[in-house]
């Protein structure tokens, strides 16, 4: 029997299926840790089909006679509507749409006080987010859509 020695030869064997052990195991880590594309929306082709509606709903926030201000404050987002919409029903929503987080995306309904609603900066990660308001106000529809960056 011969007894294994260790020389030169081995120690290079050694170093190099090191190199190789641990690099196939980064590389097999990288891909198990993908992130997902949450850029994507879903439903992206019925989304698309609507855009239409979303034109129109875009030009009757554009011909507001006073347009809504989106406030940022130190403690919360402060959306601001006309005061001739005083009392009047506002119905809709308000989404947050998080680009790169899909699990942080929320949808408030519109519910105003003194023709303002709040929300909250605690439920807010900071970051770049859109603000999307979609009411109807006295049969006619309106769209509205901002970048918002949260710190």
């Amino acid at each position: 029997m011969s007894k294994f020695k260790l020389n030169w030869g081995w120690s290079i064997l050694i170093v190099y299926a090191s190199f190789i052990i641990i690099f196939v195991f980064f590389f097999i880590k990288s891909f198990q840790e993908q992130k997902s594309n949450d850029l994507v929306v879903e439903d992206y082709y019925k989304k698309e089909l609507a855009y239409g509606e979303v034109i129109a709903k875009r030009q009757n926030a554009d011909t507001m006679r006073i347009p809504i201000k989106i406030i940022d404050n130190d403690t919360d987002v402060n959306i601001v509507f006309p005061d001739y919409i005083l009392g009047q029903n506002v119905v809709g929503k308000i989404e947050l749409y998080k680009p790169n987080n899909k699990k942080l995306d929320k949808t408030i309904p519109i519910n105003l006080k003194n023709n303002q609603q709040k929300i909250t900066k605690i439920i807010l990660i900071p970051g770049r987010w859109y603000i999307t308001l979609d009411w109807k106000n006295k049969n006619t529809e309106y769209f509205i859509q901002k970048k918002l960056s949260i710190k």
